[in-house]
């Protein structure tokens, strides 16, 4: 897929292609060439603005979903989403849980 970085470029330069062709429409007789010209150029930067928009939600993944009473009871037990212990205690005492690991002090 495409970076972080270019889609960024992309939807700033889309965003900006669609401000000025818009405020161009704005300003200008509407019998003229001129207005149709920048009609075409309002019409093809929303496009574009469209096809980064649906390429960066393409290339995302979606957060599983929580219900908010699990959220509560998340917060409150100490457990993660998959029901695992987090090893650590209210005030953050090492409890023994899954996410042990040992370390250099732990072999002396």
């Amino acid at each position: 897929m495409i970076g972080g970085e270019a889609l960024r470029g992309a939807l700033r330069l889309a965003s900006l292609l669609v401000v000025l062709s818009a405020v161009t429409v704005a300003f200008e007789d509407r019998s003229s060439p001129e207005f149709v010209v920048a009609a075409m150029a309002l019409a093809v930067s929303l496009v574009f603005l469209l096809v980064i928009v649906a390429v960066s939600r393409a290339g995302t993944t979606r957060m599983p979903e929580v219900r908010d009473s699990e959220r509560a009871n998340l917060y409150n037990s100490g457990r993660s989403a998959r029901g695992e212990h987090s090893g650590r205690s209210a005030r953050g005492e090492n409890t023994g849980g899954d996410h042990e690991r040992s370390g250099p002090d732990d072999l002396v």
